[in-house]
């Protein structure tokens, strides 16, 4: 893949937002069977962990929020004002801890509705699988934000670009 995927468009971000959609979508219908409440408080949990969390503790020290555009125009955030300080540095431990937790809290939150229906759990849990592996695969080898944990493009790439962009 040698390239290096330096901006994003709309269709990117639909793309990867519908991706991510469905594993939202299946905790939702588990809970609903059971709680219209539970259903908000979920919905708020996730928002908040992508809008709060992430943006603030992950996308702050990405070159996708660094740049001078006033939004975030990513794969997962489109159209979004970045109302957080530009970090344009390596994540800290503390970065990496609220990421882990606040994936943690999101993903692991309807379990208690999932386990319910082994087949809805089974579902829910292949998705997030298969849309990690599938950013793993086709994203983090051409990502220009080279400091993220999972970021795995090939050191001479990452070297020629660092060099063109000094």
């Amino acid at each position: 893949m040698g390239i290096l995927k330096e901006r994003h468009n709309l269709s990117d971000y639909l793309y990867w937002s519908s991706f991510g959609l469905i594993p939202l979508l299946l905790a939702c219908f588990a809970i609903a069977q059971y709680s219209m409440k539970w259903v908000l408080i979920y919905i708020i949990v996730f928002a908040g962990h992508f809008l709060i969390l992430e943006y603030r503790f992950f996308c702050t020290h990405c070159p996708h929020y660094c740049n001078d555009s006033p939004t975030t125009n990513c794969m997962f955030l489109w159209g979004v004002p970045k109302f957080f300080k530009r970090r344009s540095y390596p994540l800290s431990k503390i970065d990496i801890f609220m990421l882990v937790l606040g994936f943690s809290i999101t993903i692991f939150f309807p379990l208690y509705w999932l386990l319910k229906s082994w087949q809805l759990c089974i579902i829910y849990f292949l998705s997030w699988i298969v849309l990690f592996i599938t950013m793993k695969r086709y994203e983090c080898p051409r990502c220009i934000y080279l400091h993220c944990p999972a970021n795995s493009v090939e050191e001479s790439i990452k070297k020629e670009f660092m060099n063109r962009s000094i």
